[in-house]
């Protein structure tokens, strides 16, 4: 059984999944730093790549995406939604892809968040349904330049265009940070403290915060994070060692809501991206009460918000699917298929 088959269960993914709803038709920008090794059809399937732009060159590529094969963590992230090999399955395999390079390695400084809010503008311009940005900027190499908590109000460039993108019928999911276990600063990174976007926070293989998941909340009254995903041991291509490994972040934990909503939205194109953003909060496994800091208001259900919208809507509408039985215990989620209890990450509980 495909790793992410049962991470898609977690997800509710895994019933439209099966119904045919794999992203078609629908575009995500990724805006990350380097793409290396995301032009090989032996990774990719390069029909799904409509555009490869680097802003930090200013130029169009399509072919020789990053030449330094360390600078590959935008590949990662885009094979947890593309990929679709014999060890997994991405959330959105058959969705349409623009990769765009905005964050430099060997640099931090506030002209990279500059750079990203014009990363989101040029999505905007191409046509992005959904934006994906596994980037998070507070310290800085210049120490002055750092956030400061009470600049985490969505004033900055970056967050100010999110915004607007989210405003403009697009879906935006950005990453929380990973600065949960660091005691000088454990906050939310810009531009998550973006208006009307998706943060998404990590959780670990028993649904529960992974110890790196940055912390809300931010300087304005605005629930962040507003929900969560596996981000610890999350399976992932590394066209550095030609094949699959595992890895943690928030930054993985993102592309995979973000691959999630597209299928949504393909099932349910009838909705507004602000309408689908509320969907997926509300189906979160913690909604109802008062939000975590570190996870808001848990993990989304695609299944459930596509059920929710099948009786809002009539059955003669959208068709009927189902899924394997999700159990909450003690604030865990656990999939039962067949009778056989699994963690969100696959294994089976003896």
């Amino acid at each position: 059984m495909k790793l992410l088959f049962i991470l898609s269960w977690i997800l509710g993914l895994q019933p439209l999944h099966e119904a045919g709803y794999r992203g078609e038709g629908m575009t995500i920008a990724v805006i990350d730093c380097g793409f290396f090794g995301a032009d090989s059809a032996a990774f990719f399937p390069q029909e799904h790549i409509a555009g490869i732009y680097d802003l930090i060159e200013d130029k169009y590529r399509t072919y020789d995406i990053t030449k330094d094969e360390t600078d590959n963590h935008g590949t990662l992230c885009l094979s947890t939604m593309l990929y679709d090999g014999p060890e997994f399955t991405g959330t959105a395999p058959d969705a349409r892809y623009i990769l765009i390079r905005t964050e430099e390695l060997d640099n931090e400084h506030r002209r990279e968040v500059d750079r990203l809010a014009k990363g989101i503008r040029l999505a905007e311009e191409l046509g992005a349904d959904i934006i994906t940005i596994s980037l998070g900027y507070s310290r800085f190499d210049d120490p002055s330049t750092t956030y400061r908590y009470d600049e985490l109000d969505g004033s900055n460039p970056a967050a100010r265009a999110a915004t607007e993108a989210a405003r403009h019928n697009r879906l935006v999911c950005i990453a929380a940070g990973n600065e949960g276990n660091k005691s000088d600063y454990n906050r939310i990174t810009v531009p998550g403290d973006a208006d009307s976007v998706l943060t998404v926070g990590s959780v670990n293989e028993d649904s529960l915060p992974s110890s790196f998941t940055s912390y809300g909340p931010i300087a304005v009254p605005r629930q962040k994070p507003e929900i969560a995903a596996i981000g610890t041991k999350v399976m992932v291509l590394d066209p550095v060692i030609g094949g699959t490994r595992t890895g943690n972040g928030t930054s993985f934990a993102t592309p995979r809501v973000a691959g999630m909503a597209a299928c949504l939205w393909q099932a349910l194109p009838h909705l507004t991206a602000m309408q689908l953003r509320e969907r997926i909060i509300q189906s979160g496994h913690l909604y109802g009460g008062e939000p975590d800091i570190r996870i808001g208001y848990g993990i989304p259900n695609a299944w459930a918000v596509y059920q929710a919208e099948r009786t809002e809507t009539g059955t003669d509408e959208l068709p009927d699917i189902h899924q394997h039985e999700k159990v909450l215990i003690n604030g865990r989620l656990y999939i039962i298929i067949d009778g056989v209890r699994y963690l969100p990450t696959g294994q089976k509980v003896r």
